[in-house]
């Protein structure tokens, strides 16, 4: 039996309006390619699941019995699907025409790229930022910090700025929303990263590097295009640190400790640690001045501690 020409995995976080759309979208505006498509439901509640076998009768699912994180759900459609091309792929996402007619052709005339990713758009139709360069430590400093206006350029530093322009580029990684990666790519880098990013954070990061050091190229496709809903897939911390930010640091450690030693985790440790008091003194300026509530105040700096704390005593891989 011939291989499709895309295997798209898809994680069901319970949310089943987003899903549908997903689906909807990418049933309706893909036509020039064979395609199958995989949903991991990731132990939800099931609600939605039945109305979506019904209207979309090809998708082929897989069921957790407990809950599993981004790399982990993946890997269950990495490890059997086969095709010429496998694409990771969110359900808070809108699918444009042809998007991944475009990823798959693109693909075709390149060989020499192993991973690609789409051009994504936030829900107000701005270019949300998904091309990037290399992690670095400047980079986590300013991602960290509150900076004033006037220098709040450099938070941007570690994006490529291929993602502006209507070119095809060659990027360091691309975001996790959507990465195509070819089969052959797939075998020599192996499945994302499980103990790096049990939960997930930093997991396209990695693989995306790990390809370069295959000898693949990473790509930017600006075609292909896709709305992406920012991570609405996670309920976000209403009270209380911001797990999700914990552990997006919490990766980023990791991940420096994985790609550069040790030396440079102990330096984003320091950094983790050192920007504490001073991101306090903002914060609490911002509560005199009344620019904050004080319950925003308590979640900011208890995430703030957090990260802090977790540099100071936390283990990673």
């Amino acid at each position: 039996m011939k291989k499709p020409d895309l295997v798209i995995s898809i994680v069901n976080h319970s949310n089943p309006h987003l899903l549908h759309d997903c689906l909807r979208t990418l049933h309706a505006t893909t036509h020039d390619i064979s395609y199958e498509v995989w949903v991991v439901d990731n132990a939800t509640d099931g609600r939605g699941v039945a109305e979506m076998q019904r209207d979309f009768p090809s998708v082929r699912w897989l069921f957790n019995t407990e809950r599993k994180g981004f790399s982990a759900n993946h890997n269950q459609v990495l490890k059997q699907a086969e095709g010429r091309y496998v694409c990771i792929f969110n359900d808070d996402t809108l699918v444009h025409e042809g998007a991944f007619d475009a990823l798959v052709r693109f693909m075709d005339e390149n060989p020499r790229v192993g991973m690609a990713g789409a051009r994504l758009l936030n829900a107000d139709g701005t270019i949300q930022n998904c091309t990037f360069r290399p992690m670095s430590l400047s980079g986590a400093l300013f991602d960290l910090v509150f900076l004033p206006r006037p220098l709040h350029f450099l938070k941007g530093r570690n994006i490529d700025p291929a993602q502006f322009g209507q070119e095809e580029a060659r990027v360091n990684w691309v975001l996790g929303a959507c990465i195509v990666v070819r089969e052959e790519c797939l075998r020599d880098v192996g499945l994302l990263d499980e103990v790096m990013s049990p939960l997930g954070n930093t997991e396209d990061t990695d693989w995306c590097v790990r390809a370069w050091g295959a000898g693949w190229e990473v790509a930017f496709c600006p075609e292909a295009v896709i709305t992406h809903l920012t991570s609405r897939s996670f309920r976000p911390s209403v009270t209380g640190p911001d797990k999700v930010r914990v552990e997006l640091w919490r990766t980023r450690l990791a991940y420096f400790r994985k790609h550069h030693g040790r030396m440079h985790e102990a330096l984003l440790r320091l950094i983790l640690v050192g920007t504490l008091p001073y991101n306090s003194a903002v914060l609490t300026q911002t509560l005199l001045r009344q620019r904050s509530t004080l319950a925003e105040y308590k979640r900011q700096l208890s995430t703030f501690a957090r990260i802090a704390q977790m540099g100071l005593r936390t283990r990673v891989g």
